[in-house]
């Protein structure tokens, strides 16, 4: 009995979470390649909500295709996992003189032909997350909100990461797909490269059941989809992760990370 337990709590996601030395600088853009959406949307999201600056975000087919072109932009920061997505950014990036700071999940020998361009190559294990946790403690750092200092706090001391992340696991329903609230969308495609059966608050896929993943922010739309669902029938449940809206999606991930890898 004590070997089976040792085996299903070997996971620590504690252990995988690291600070990654990253710093922006003047940022015109925000630029993901597939996959990457988590922490391209928590850096877009903290930089409004807590420094007050808009600053749009797009993909990266939608940035060489439609806007590089025919847009002018000075300072792009870019988030990508394939080297192929990478190289095609890197090409786009150069011939427009663009400065880039590119942080690529996974090692590679692409090298930029300019010095208006870096390229950070990161452990590819857990990447999005600790790139997303990275971007919210660089941009707390200076502690000028009560909410910065809280987000700041909770990431300086995670010694009891490990027990939130195994208590949450308990509370969902490996039988039912995910449906994520509107602020839980950037975690979605984190969650499908987990294998897990995922929709959102946008999309229009009909569900025979779902286990609903909200924050305190969007309950009130959360609990008018809940109703519905159910008034048509549909087994449903409802998750609340109850931490700051720019943490959850980060969370969530990690929840489900160790649902899939214990």
């Amino acid at each position: 009995m004590f070997l089976l337990q040792q085996s299903e709590d070997s996971t620590s996601i504690r252990k995988l979470v690291k600070f990654l030395n990253i710093n922006f600088p003047q940022i015109d853009l925000i630029v993901y390649g597939r996959g990457l959406e988590l922490p391209s949307f928590t850096l877009a999201r903290a930089l409004s909500s807590l420094k007050n600056k808009i600053i749009s975000t797009l993909n990266i087919y939608d940035f060489l295709f439609i806007y590089n072109p025919y847009v002018e932009v000075s300072n792009v920061v870019a988030f990508t996992g394939d080297e192929n997505e990478l190289r095609e950014l890197l090409d786009g990036l150069e011939s427009l003189r663009v400065r880039g700071s590119i942080y690529h999940c996974g090692v590679t020998d692409i090298k930029p032909r300019y010095n208006l361009i870096s390229i950070n190559s990161l452990d590819k294990i857990f990447c999005e997350i600790n790139l997303s946790l990275s971007i919210l403690k660089v941009l707390s750092n200076n502690k000028n909100t009560e909410r910065e200092k809280r987000i700041l706090d909770q990431l300086n001391d995670l010694s009891d990461l490990d027990d939130y992340v195994k208590n949450y696991a308990k509370v969902f329903n490996p039988d039912l797909p995910i449906l994520l609230s509107p602020v839980m969308v950037p975690a979605k495609s984190f969650l499908e490269s987990l294998g897990i059966n995922v929709s959102s608050y946008f999309d229009t896929k009909i569900l025979d059941g779902a286990q609903i993943v909200y924050t305190g922010v969007d309950m009130y739309i959360t609990r008018r989809m809940i109703f519905s669902l159910k008034s048509k029938g549909k087994k449903v449940t409802d998750v609340l992760i109850d931490v700051d809206p720019l943490l959850a999606p980060i969370y969530l991930s990690m929840i489900m990370f160790y649902l899939k890898k214990k």
